[in-house]
């Protein structure tokens, strides 16, 4: 037995559909051939007379209704046995709906490539949570910098739902910030900055999630007043503007770093 697969975008759909019925037929080893972008009648014309020369299983996934026709003209005048796996539903659709479809070929595959870059976004924003991964720290779209507590790695994660690569970085006054950051063009490098009253009540409410005492040099407004300081001041030598996180959401954040 010869399948032949014919569609106007990659042919994912129906090339996963047949796999799946076949392993219903463990016995059977057809030959698969399948036909990509397949625009036009004239492409599709000379692989419907190899199909018909080979008398061949046809399985086609059209978006376009005058390709679909095509095949389906052809293979009722040559007896071939076809399957649409597109057409049928789509016309069942349009006349439920009164919409039409958008006719866009290769739309799985678009989302299929959309959903792995935003799953490569969030692996590489895990990854370089918290200053981790500074080796690879150049292949962020967007390098977040503030103090402990300043909603840097909520704001990563959400950037990453748009499917930008966010790292984050802390910063600690006793701890020189990696050279690597100075190498950065300017436009990637984002500070997060917060009122010192605010960040002391973020904090002790940390602490006391995680069974700890409220007051330490950590909750400390004296502390967390240096810390500020030093951050400003790195900010300075970055040249960048810090956005102030004190009265706004993770969501209200993310978007103004992405308007900018």
């Amino acid at each position: 037995m010869i399948i032949y697969i014919i569609s106007d975008a990659v042919g994912e759909t129906a090339q996963r559909i047949v796999q799946a019925t076949l392993l219903q037929y463990p016995q059977l080893k057809p030959v698969i051939r399948t036909y990509s972008f397949v625009t036009t009648e004239a492409e599709l014309t000379p692989i419907m007379q190899d199909a018909a020369a080979e008398q061949a299983v046809v399985a086609i996934t059209f978006v376009a209704p005058e390709l679909a026709a095509a095949a389906q003209k052809f293979t009722t005048a040559h007896d071939l046995p076809l399957i649409d796996y597109m057409s049928p539903l789509m016309q069942v659709l349009t006349a439920q709906t009164n919409m039409a479809p958008l006719a866009q070929p290769g739309m799985l595959h678009t989302i299929n490539t959309d959903y792995f870059k935003k799953v490569a976004a969030l692996d590489f924003a895990v990854a370089h949570d918290d200053g981790q991964g500074l080796q690879t720290l150049a292949k962020a779209d967007l390098v977040i910098l503030g103090v402990s507590r300043t909603s840097k790695t909520p704001v990563s994660l959400y950037l990453a739902e748009q499917r930008l690569k966010v790292a984050n970085i802390p910063l600690l006054p006793n701890n020189p910030l990696d050279p690597a950051v100075y190498q950065l063009p300017k436009e990637k490098l984002v500070g997060l900055i917060i009122s010192p009253q605010r960040l002391q009540k973020v904090r002790q409410t940390r602490m006391t999630a995680l069974g700890l005492s409220a007051d330490n040099y950590y909750t400390d407004v004296a502390a967390i007043e240096k810390e500020l300081a030093y951050a400003t001041e790195i900010f300075a030598q970055l040249q960048i503007t810090p956005i102030d996180t004190t009265e706004r959401s993770v969501e209200e954040t993310a978007a103004l770093i992405m308007d900018r």
